[in-house]
């Protein structure tokens, strides 16, 4: 089975969106045990960076991925936080779960920050009871780290 991730329009010009686009071509290349939780992944996540102004919307069908330029019809997760956050998730530890497991110190430090945000409210995520599986999902194909 081949990955498909492609930028929709007007994507290229933004930043966030043609960064995650590539953490997670490579994640899933190097990760290939990831793969089965990618073609499981059904929806759209919004994500909006509030301190670079930027949005944009992962929208999952198939095994094909769709980076898209702002947020982008209904989508089933919002994560809304600032830049370093989402990038910082992406460095998160995380078991069969989804769930955060930190074994090292810079592991732990990367759920003090998301956690730490969390409660600071600048960091929240809308959706997730609802949509709590495809979260798990998205947080085990998008950490480096599990």
């Amino acid at each position: 089975m081949t990955v498909s991730i492609e930028l929709g329009p007007g994507a290229e010009d933004n930043g966030l969106a043609s960064m995650l686009a590539e953490l997670l071509r490579q994640n899933l290349e190097q990760n290939p045990h990831k793969l089965t939780d990618f073609y499981a992944l059904r929806g759209k996540f919004a994500i909006v960076a509030d301190d670079a102004d930027v949005a944009l919307t992962l929208r999952f069908a198939f095994g094909h991925l769709c980076v898209l330029n702002g947020i982008v019809g209904t989508p089933d997760v919002t994560i809304r936080a600032t830049s370093d956050v989402v990038m910082a998730l992406s460095n998160m530890p995380v078991g069969a779960l989804g769930l955060p497991i930190p074994s090292r110190d810079e592991q732990r430090d990367v759920v003090r920050q998301v956690a730490s945000a969390f409660r600071a409210g600048s960091f929240r995520v809308f959706g997730v009871l609802r949509h709590f599986g495809m979260f798990q999902r998205l947080t085990r194909v998008l950490s480096v780290n599990g």
